[in-house]
């Protein structure tokens, strides 16, 4: 085998290794106000698929039990991903709201956006690279 050829070779098996590399992402969500119900929790990664809530990358329906929760998403490729979070107290499947609009039951956006309305993609985005962690607190 020719140098050039085998450097052209190593290259592109360590661009498909990296290509493949798979993440794991730990997310701690804190301040659940109720420990009763479902978490939803949905990791996305563009933003229409964030905006119309489908497709989502992984999904997680965790019961809760406590004022917070841990869980993982793994085999994450690099890239850009957005998180939204919705706490079902009551399991009818909706984020309750109040005759204002304003939710009556608990919600959260990676990056702790969303205080004063849902976060838009690229203010709750974050970048994986690595393996990670993460927290929520929720609204």
């Amino acid at each position: 085998m020719k140098l050039p050829t085998f450097f052209c070779t190593a290259a592109l098996l360590f661009a498909s290794t990296q290509a493949l590399a798979a993440y794991q992402l730990d997310l701690n969500i804190h301040q659940i106000k109720s420990p009763q119900g479902t978490l939803h929790v949905a990791l996305y990664n563009n933003e229409a698929n964030y905006d119309a809530g489908q497709q989502a990358v992984a999904v997680h329906k965790v019961a809760v039990s406590s004022n917070k929760v841990q869980l993982q998403f793994a085999g994450l490729a690099a890239g850009t991903y957005a998180i939204k979070i919705m706490h079902d107290e009551n399991n009818n499947g909706e984020l309750d709201r109040n005759m204002f609009g304003i939710p009556t039951e608990g919600y959260g956006f990676s990056n702790n956006g969303g205080q004063f309305g849902p976060s838009s993609f690229n203010e709750a985005a974050f970048t994986v690279s690595a393996n990670q962690q993460l927290a929520i607190q929720l609204h």
